[in-house]
């Protein structure tokens, strides 16, 4: 099956050692995109022919963080409009591949269903209790590849903004995820609360 050859492509590409390196956009990141994917679309009752090109963007849509990570999307989509035309597949099939990998982009836009599938997927964690271990795993990553550093009340305030503007676009997104993360939110609110309790105690302490 193609989905089974794009499964082993993308898995050597994310096994380089550059990818290895990355303590978010990594293989696992990806496999949990591609397991996001698939409870979307089974809550959705979309057909095996309908997921096909999806599961297939889910896989390549962060290989091109081999090349480039700020335009990585642009070249997930070059990676997998490359292989599947050598695979001769339906160029109809290969743009809804490459238009749902470049959906992914931030601010997402999403330009249809499938993409609307992807992008929920991508971000699927910001609506379950992973959320906080994974977004610490950005936060190195960020640290690493962009030397971008924060304070831990910027990177609250950071995170709760974030979460704020970021919309879900599916069903089971608009449900389900949209519960979720508003608990993370909350969760950061009140963690922000207390950081700055702690730090306007301490500044009174020190001026008495």
């Amino acid at each position: 099956m193609l989905i089974d050859e794009v499964k082993s492509y993308c898995e050597e590409l994310l096994s380089s050692q550059s990818c290895k390196e990355m303590s978010f956009h990594n293989l696992e990141h990806t496999r949990d995109v591609v397991a996001n994917i698939k409870t979307i679309g089974k809550s959705m009752g979309l057909s095996a022919s309908f997921m096909e090109p999806v599961i297939i963007a889910g896989w390549f849509h962060d290989t091109g963080f081999l090349k480039s990570y700020k335009e990585h999307e642009k070249y997930s989509a070059v990676f997998a409009y490359q292989f599947l035309s050598a695979k001769d597949w339906p160029i109809e099939k290969i743009k809804i591949v490459t238009n749902c990998i470049q959906s992914t982009h931030m601010p997402q836009e999403p330009c249809c269903l499938e993409a609307e599938v992807l992008c929920d997927a991508d971000i699927f964690h910001l609506g379950t209790s992973k959320f906080i271990g994974r977004n610490q795993l950005l936060r190195k990553e960020w640290e690493e590849k962009l030397r971008q550093q924060y304070g831990e009340e910027s990177w609250l305030r950071l995170n709760i903004q974030f979460l704020s503007q970021q919309h879900f676009f599916t069903h089971y997104g608009r449900t389900i995820l949209a519960q979720g993360k508003c608990q993370n939110i909350n969760f950061l609110k009140n963690k922000l609360i207390k950081i700055t309790k702690s730090a306007s105690a301490k500044m009174k302490s020190n001026c008495a």
